[in-house]
């Protein structure tokens, strides 16, 4: 399944549908009873068939029209109700064997005119606000997509230099996953090591979001099926960042290995689950984005794969003593700092 799929960048129904059928109405109930015998039909037919695919490729000609005719529906009720009034006005003339009442009928097109002519200044207002709405959200899907993508740029590298080409996609996946969850030669996880070993490592707690925290106001354009995984992204991120800060603290290190096993051990379960929902927003951002990038098959494989990791018996690998060593050493720096 591509990107474009998933995030539902194709061709909607709706889109499909709606300007088929707002077409097709137009044209039979207005547009083809007016014809006079001397136009041919098949010039206005194939307008109206140029009007459908170009609703069909830019939604922003249907949305414009659509307006346009919430604006035009009134004026043209008013307009009909005025000439249906003047009917019986033009009946009586003519009754009387006055002349054809050419001042109405000028009056009339004159009205058309002006009404025509609001209709068409909104019409050209309307377009321009739609068009700097696109704009800016193009703009804000390009942004967002390449700070996503600054994010996942190191999972491209793992990828190219720790999972061989010619391996199957899901033992290249584990490779990828066991690289950057830094597996040791035995294939240890950096958990396991921290219950068996003692092993502290120094988290890096990453950068704030610039473009989120830029382009906050402008989210609100975001279609729904790019903002939801879009915010998910940034809130687990938001969450990398807050446990690795509380794994560099002091009382992470004043528990026990298995106890810090098992939160190291959820730490790498929520980057995982980062970097999946980090290249699920990067595809429903490219699917959206004008122009399109090439989509990396490692954004495809990790968008759709389960992550989740059977979770060791911590304790049993800490060594019998462990603990109590540490817990020595903890209350002489306890009593020390007393003194």
């Amino acid at each position: 399944m591509g990107g474009q799929e998933r995030a539902y960048g194709g061709l909607r129904l709706e889109r499909v549908g709606a300007p088929v059928l707002v077409a097709l109405a137009c044209l039979l109930l207005f547009v083809w009873p007016a014809l006079p015998a001397s136009l041919p039909q098949r010039l206005v037919s194939f307008a109206a068939v140029l009007l459908v695919a170009y609703c069909i490729f830019d939604a922003k000609v249907l949305r414009v029209l659509w307006k346009a005719a919430l604006v035009a529906a009134p004026i043209s009720l008013l307009g009909v109700a005025s000439v249906l009034a003047l009917l019986p006005v033009i009946d009586g003339i003519q009754a009387e064997g006055a002349q054809n009442p050419r001042y109405l009928y000028q009056g009339l097109m004159a009205g058309g005119v002006v009404a025509a002519g609001w209709v068409f200044t909104f019409l050209v207002q309307t377009w321009r606000e739609e068009s700097a709405r696109d704009k800016a959200l193009n703009e804000t899907l390009l942004a967002l997509r390449s700070e996503v993508y600054d994010y996942l740029s190191d999972i491209l590298a793992i990828w190219e230099r720790e999972a061989p080409a010619s391996a199957a996609p899901e033992a290249r996946l584990q490779a990828l996953v066991a690289a950057m969850l830094g597996h040791d030669a035995a294939g240890r996880s950096v958990a396991e090591r921290i219950a068996a070993d003692g092993y502290e490592p120094f988290v890096p707690s990453g950068k704030e979001p610039v473009v989120l925290t830029t382009l906050a106001p402008n989210l609100q354009l975001l279609p729904e099926d790019v903002m939801q995984p879009v915010i998910g992204f940034y809130t687990q991120l938001g969450d990398v960042q807050r446990l690795a800060q509380d794994l560099n603290g002091a009382a992470y290190r004043r528990l026990g290995r298995a106890r810090r096993a098992e939160i190291y051990f959820d730490f790498e379960e929520v980057r995982l689950q980062t970097v999946r929902v980090g290249c699920q927003a990067w595809l429903a951002l490219n699917a959206r984005t004008r122009p399109q990038k090439v989509e990396p098959e490692v954004f495809g494989l990790l968008a759709e794969a389960d992550t989740s990791r059977a979770r060791p018996d911590f304790e049993a690998l800490v060594p019998v003593g462990a603990d109590e060593s540490r817990k020595g050493e903890s209350s002489g720096d306890a009593e020390r700092s007393h003194d």
